[in-house]
């Protein structure tokens, strides 16, 4: 049975709650994954051919990737102060006082 707790990551933030957070994790995943994709890519034609990568090559690979990672972050941020700072059930708050 579901509960609360065991609701995966993209249905929360995409069915249950979608914010700004949701937009950050998609657009940065996407953009890793071009990134990866495109240099490994580049990589290996580069490699196979035995020219150099271009200065817009190197760039197309790398900026969507940082870009992506700062993403990322911004989502794991906000995931993060999401967390509850109170006890929703007053026992739960005197079980923590106790730790």
């Amino acid at each position: 049975a579901d509960r609360d707790g065991d609701i995966p990551l993209l249905a929360d933030y995409f069915l249950r709650n979608f914010s700004l957070a949701s937009l950050e994790l998609l657009v940065g995943s996407v953009m890793v994954l071009f990134s990866l994709v495109f240099g490994i890519q580049a990589w290996a034609e580069s490699a196979q051919t035995g020219e150099p990568a271009t200065a817009g090559t190197v760039m197309l690979a790398s900026l969507p990737f940082l870009v992506g990672i700062q993403f990322l972050l911004n989502f794991f941020a906000y995931d993060m102060a999401r967390e509850p700072r109170q006890a929703i059930f007053p026992r739960l708050e005197q079980d923590l006082s106790k730790n």
